[in-house]
């Protein structure tokens, strides 16, 4: 049988020689067709290369892929940036299969099919905690692709079903694997000896060699799941999965014990790459609600306007004198047009080299918050846990970008005023169209209200929760669709020829024309899935922008 090369990208990165070898060769039939001929044959590079590539690539260390993975999509439907031209129609909700590919092959070929060899591997030899830190990066992998596409093929690939096709998993499924993962990598990491540990050591850039810190991220990820899936709370329960109790297990040991961010320092800042090319600006979404707030973040996270903007009117904004974003789909003008001014627009802090993070130790804080508004877990109030949540992000966030920003401080008496603000998500005035103008849709302060509602609490939760996410567009944007907070500013223009309700926004990414061109059976049977999982209320149903995800379940409201 003739084997196709299904998720091979155009352009590869050499994987950097690191250390000895330890894994022996696991080669199955998904690796054939899915290793890039013209690359190095990954069983023959070093134990920490074939470790680090699926750790580097949960935020793509190259700039094509990562502005594939989710530049072009995920992090426009997230809300923290924006293209500032309309030469991608993502930018204006019409769905571009291309585009739309770069999560999917990530995936597919730099994370899973790196961590299930090695975790085939690891677990023969019983290096059951390196087997462990492999089953994390593989459920923060799969996490991200199915949040983005919904269902996707993962056992038949790991149990080796077929040589020419390979089912898929609906999302249910997917989520029981990643909490079965990560309790065997919990369980694995707590046994680890010193050999284990000496070779953790030489790949290890996300815990620094420490595998406490690795049970730290696989707690803060199951806690994570346990609400994600808050309303399929009861169908987790059929299946034996008890969310509130997996929940309790994972609250007492994440990451707001050691407050450490999960950053990676030492490889190129891609999301600076975008802003270079004028792709990308910063999203109206999230710079109307910190400039309303007055988040002490504003000038760790991005820069005033790099030059004067001058509307439609005549009317000129001063250089360097303002936090302006863009409006998602709002019809853009080509790039290079009289129209555009994406070179006019705010400049994010990514123009200085800053570490890209992959796990933020505020989460946890926030994670806590709600599960002890939902579930009464833990000893701490709500409050208590928001305001650490809070304090934890401005103090981290200063720590590893104050310096490139050139901020040295933010005192204890501007976190709190912060804390104890009143006022809400300003209006927003787009400085280059008056068109594009409009008011606010998010209207609670921050300060945090015993007496308020339970969906009043979430929205304060979940809006804190997102400002502190940022950039990581993949967690942000999952959280929005779940819960609905913090609210979107509704889209001016819609492309997407009824695949998108204007309403409703996007609510997944379709998959690429790859998937289809090289498992059409598999993508059949993915669709089915989808369907059958899909709560739209809009007729949309299918490989569409509109279509809902599993744990998005539009039959449910928060409480």
């Amino acid at each position: 049988m003739k084997k196709k090369n299904i998720f091979a990208v155009s352009s590869m990165l050499a994987l950097a020689v690191m250390g000895g070898g330890m894994l022996s060769s696991c080669t199955g039939d998904f690796e054939d067709l899915n290793t890039n001929k013209t690359q190095v044959d990954p069983d023959i590079l070093p134990f920490s290369a074939q470790c680090a590539e699926p750790m580097n690539y949960c935020y793509p260390p190259h700039q094509n892929m990562f502005q594939f993975w989710t530049n072009l999509t995920i992090d426009l439907y997230g809300g923290y940036f924006q293209t500032p031209h309309g030469n991608f129609t993502n930018c204006d909700m019409g769905e571009n299969r291309g585009h739309s590919g770069g999560m999917y092959e990530n995936y597919y070929l730099h994370i899973f099919n790196n961590t299930r060899r090695n975790i085939a591997s690891l677990d023969k030899q019983n290096l059951e905690g390196l087997a462990g830190t492999m089953r994390i990066v593989q459920a923060v992998g799969t996490m991200q692709a199915t949040d983005a596409y919904g269902p996707l093929a993962y056992s038949s690939i790991i149990n080796a079903e077929s040589e020419s096709s390979y089912r898929f998993d609906s999302q249910q499924k997917l989520y029981e694997y990643m909490l079965d993962d990560l309790d065997k990598a919990i369980d694995g990491l707590q046994k680890m000896d010193n050999v284990e540990k000496t070779s953790l050591a030489t790949y290890d850039t996300w815990g620094g060699g420490d595998p406490a810190v690795w049970v730290q991220i696989a707690n803060t990820m199951k806690l994570r799941i346990a609400l994600r899936l808050s309303k399929r709370e009861s169908e987790m329960a059929a299946d034996g999965y008890d969310l509130k109790a997996i929940a309790t297990a994972a609250a007492a040991n994440t990451l707001a014990v050691s407050g450490k961010d999960i950053v990676v320092k030492d490889q190129s800042n891609e999301l600076k790459r975008m802003f270079e090319w004028l792709d990308c600006g910063m999203n109206a979404n999230l710079v109307t609600l910190m400039v309303g707030m007055n988040d002490p973040r504003l000038p760790l996270y991005m820069t005033k306007n790099a030059d004067e903007i001058k509307n439609e009117k005549g009317e000129v904004t001063a250089k360097n004198s303002v936090y302006c974003g863009i409006r998602y789909a709002s019809g853009m003008a080509q790039k290079g047009s009289d129209g555009w001014y994406g070179h006019k627009m705010s400049q994010w802090v990514g123009a200085y080299n800053v570490p890209l993070p992959i796990f933020k130790a505020a989460e946890s804080y926030f994670l806590l918050a709600e599960a002890k508004l939902r579930w009464g877990i833990g000893s701490e109030s709500v409050k208590a846990l928001y305001e650490k949540g809070i304090r934890l992000s401005i103090k981290n966030e200063l720590a590893y970008k104050g310096s490139f920003a050139g901020i040295e401080n933010i005192s204890e008496a501007d976190i709190d005023a912060y804390i104890n603000g009143t006022t809400g998500q300003a209006d927003y005035v787009d400085p280059g169209n008056t068109a594009n103008n409009c008011k606010a849709v998010n209207h609670l302060g921050v300060k945090w209200d015993d007496a308020a509602s339970k969906e009043d609490q979430l929205a304060r939760i979940q809006t804190q929760k997102y400002i502190a996410l940022f950039p990581l567009s993949n967690e942000g944007w999952a959280e929005q669709r779940r819960t609905g907070y913090p609210k979107f500013f509704v889209a001016l223009v819609n492309k997407s020829n009824g695949a998108v309700n204007t309403e409703e926004g996007v609510r997944r990414v379709i998959y690429s024309s790859n998937a289809y061109d090289t498992n059409a059976e598999g993508i059949k049977g993915g669709l089915e899935l989808l369907d059958k999982e899909n709560t739209s209320k809009n007729g949309i149903t299918g490989d569409k922008g509109g279509t809902h995800v599993w744990w998005d379940n539009a039959n449910k409201g928060n409480f």
